[in-house]
């Protein structure tokens, strides 16, 4: 299993105040017997544009852990990577598209060493992200976000669908599908969000099943945290 493309600029996916910063600081966190993602980034505005629309940039850490049948051993991984990403997002319809291209930084440590791994080491490479959010009346909403990584074979797409509820509270079901030359997965759940940590602060929590080939089927838990940050006068 190579480092998974979570790059998570859904931004509906933690709706509410934040939204109507200038930038969000985002944050969140996924663990299952599987493998662990964490990551923080910055979300802002290029220029005269706006989140949403007109050109964005990105800035995002993170760190990953996996496990994966190797050649005669399990191997167990572990990686921190660096990204930069510029892209342009705009109103098409009841629709927010956006398309993005990023370079990421990483370093992966195996345990034990395979050398057939495509990100063993440090390595550099590309890649491309497309994502939108698209309104039904007014209380659903659905939300895509594909994303590919060039020079190890890796995808990452995510269809969420999210029915606003009482109040400002969303909640509904998630499908993830994942993989690489290595391994192929998939995660099926639901979402909990809207809450509201005070101020420009929200949370959404995420919960379900998550499968890889070869490996048992087991539970996931996550949550993500946004917070809107004003840099404007």
């Amino acid at each position: 299993m190579t480092l998974r493309a979570l790059m998570l600029c859904a931004l509906g996916a933690v709706a509410g105040p934040a939204l109507a910063a200038d930038k969000l600081l985002l944050s969140g966190a996924e663990s299952s017997h599987v493998g662990d993602y964490a990551y923080v980034g910055l979300l802002m505005p290029l220029g005269n544009g706006s989140l949403g629309n007109g050109w964005v940039a990105r800035q995002w850490l993170d760190r990953v852990t996996y496990h994966y049948a190797g050649t005669g051993a399990e191997v167990s991984a572990e990686g921190y990577g660096y990204t930069s990403a510029i892209g342009y997002q705009a109103p098409i319809g009841r629709s927010h598209v956006g398309l993005s291209t990023a370079l990421r930084i990483g370093n992966t440590n195996l345990s034990p060493d395979d050398s057939a791994n495509a990100d063993r080491g440090t390595r550099a490479r590309f890649s491309i992200q497309a994502e939108m959010t698209t309104l039904f009346g007014s209380s659903v909403e659905n939300q895509l976000i594909a994303q590919t990584q060039l020079g190890n074979g890796s995808y990452y797409a995510r269809e969420r669908l999210l029915i606003r509820g009482i109040g400002h509270y969303i909640a509904g079901p998630e499908m993830v599908v994942k993989g690489s030359r290595e391994y192929s997965a998939w995660q099926a759940g639901l979402t909990f969000g809207g809450i509201t940590l005070g101020g420009r602060t929200t949370l959404l929590l995420r919960g379900g099943a998550t499968g890889q080939r070869g490996v048992a089927t087991e539970p996931y838990l996550g949550a993500e945290i946004a917070l809107g940050l004003n840099g404007r006068p």
